[in-house]
């Protein structure tokens, strides 16, 4: 997966909007003195014989300059602080309370313990019904896998791991190989994990079973030369996976992850 591009660091003034506000007014304030002392330097000029008849009229008018220039700062000083007390002060949510946690551990053989852990994440029940829908869909996925039936295997497994499952048997065939695993028996299964997304409900289970778990080439017929590719057609072995079911609302359970 790609990494996230790491955060932009805001610049100085974005962290101090009143020390923005401020230089904004002294800017301000600077630039309509230039435009007024201009003015003013301008208008008492183009007359020298008027230079003494206007002094009074160029003092009242850098008198309003300043003025201005005084309002100006005190109106931006004012507008930084309302923008610093919205922006700055405004409290962030805190959003740590919204995280997946673990489950008790039971077993799908056994009933759960009556032990449970307080965790903010909203965590969903496995009840026995569960259970028993786990162990049917293990003993379902590893028959249409055998036979390769992807209708199947559609009927138990979410879109996502319909495709990893085609996927697989299409290696196979392209391989001229095919595995079996029959005359599954669950062994041992726990709980690893549940959870609940809006009206989704997830359920990691750790499970180990036994199995004739063996491969064959499908160009080869039985007894010849290389026909057994790996494993035993007698002999039962034990394997175990973690497998995440899924189910939206009350409907039914879905393989939706296989981790080895």
């Amino acid at each position: 997966m790609s990494q996230p591009a790491p955060a932009r660091q805001p610049s100085f003034m974005q962290r101090n909007p009143l020390l923005a506000g401020l230089a904004a007014g002294v800017a301000g304030s600077y630039i309509g003195h230039l435009l007024f002392g201009a003015t003013d330097s301008s208008a008492s000029t183009t007359n020298a014989g008027e230079q003494v008849g206007e002094a009074a009229t160029t003092s009242t008018a850098a008198g309003a300059s300043n003025s201005t220039g005084i309002l100006l700062i005190l109106m931006l000083l004012g507008a930084g602080a309302f923008f610093y007390f919205l922006k700055v002060r405004r409290p962030v949510p805190d959003f740590s309370g919204i995280t997946r946690s673990n489950a008790v551990s039971s077993s799908l053989l056994t009933e759960p313990s009556t032990t449970t852990r307080q965790t903010p994440a909203v965590v969903g029940e496995v009840t026995s019904a569960d259970k028993t829908a786990f162990q049917q869909l293990l003993t379902n996925v590893q028959t249409a896998w055998s036979t390769q039936d992807l209708a199947g295997l559609r009927r138990s497994v979410t879109p996502e791991m319909l495709s990893y499952f085609s996927t697989a048997l299409a290696e196979q065939t392209s391989l001229d190989i095919a595995n079996h695993v029959e005359d599954v028996v669950l062994v041992q299964a726990d709980v690893r994990e549940t959870w609940i997304e809006d009206t989704t409900q997830y359920a990691t289970i750790g499970l180990r079973w036994s199995a004739r778990d063996y491969t064959v080439s499908t160009t080869k017929r039985r007894g010849e030369p290389g026909y057994l590719v790996e494993g035993s057609e007698e002999t039962p072995v034990e394997s175990g996976e973690v497998w995440t079911f899924m189910r939206y609302q009350n409907g039914k359970w879905l393989l939706s992850a296989i981790q080895q």
